[in-house]
């Protein structure tokens, strides 16, 4: 679809398109179902005010995602107003006219491109969660340090104890031969049984 073109426009003039209704009928081809074509004229020596209309008509277009054949809903069709939503579910809505259509109510649409006799609404598409932002870990308290190894164990403490009258000490055992060592366990056992024999008939 087009306004005008190079065969039969331009500085032909041959049946040309109303030159005050030239962003009227953008508003209408640019909004509406099939592959809308810009006349290079209105765009490069049309002047600033038609090329930044027409870039938002076309902004317009693909901010609603409208596809080539997409469904009109005319809601009216008057001599002084033309009303239609445009897809399915409707993403444009485009009043052509002098007749004002009002503003549609809610937040279902938001305000797009207007002009001379044309307005256009696009659908307000709901805001997308914002991605939530991991808190930060806490700092893991630090390890305690660790014993310093390779020191020596003190040794246990020994109750007074004298075998064959020999007070025994842990330096006196550790001079003991291994034959010896042995000889004061199996007394000190001996020893150990009995007290516990006599302990159990108290």
């Amino acid at each position: 679809t087009f306004i005008d073109n190079h065969d039969t426009g331009s500085t032909q003039r041959h049946w040309p398109f109303p030159d005050d209704k030239v962003l009227v009928g953008y508003a209408y081809t640019i909004t509406h179902p099939g592959i809308p074509s810009i006349f290079w004229d209105h765009v490069f020596d049309w002047g600033e005010h038609h090329r930044n209309q027409i870039g938002e008509l076309l902004k317009a277009r693909r901010q609603s995602g409208i596809p080539v054949d997409a469904p009109v809903k005319i809601m009216c069709a008057d001599a002084d107003l033309y009303l239609a939503e445009i897809g399915n579910p409707p993403t444009l809505r485009v009043a052509l006219g002098p007749r004002h259509s009002g503003d549609p109510g809610g937040d279902y649409w938001q305000k797009g491109p207007s002009g001379n006799q044309y307005r256009v609404w696009v659908h307000r598409k709901p805001d997308e969660p914002k991605p939530e932002v991991p808190k930060p870990e806490a700092p893991k308290p630090a390890p305690a340090p660790k014993a310093q190894e390779g020191k020596a164990k003190a040794s246990p403490a020994l109750p007074n104890v004298s075998v064959d009258g020999k007070l025994l000490t842990t330096d006196s055992m550790k001079a003991m031969a291994k034959n010896d060592l042995s000889d004061v366990r199996t007394k000190l056992d001996t020893v150990a049984s009995a007290a516990k024999a006599i302990e159990a008939t108290k």
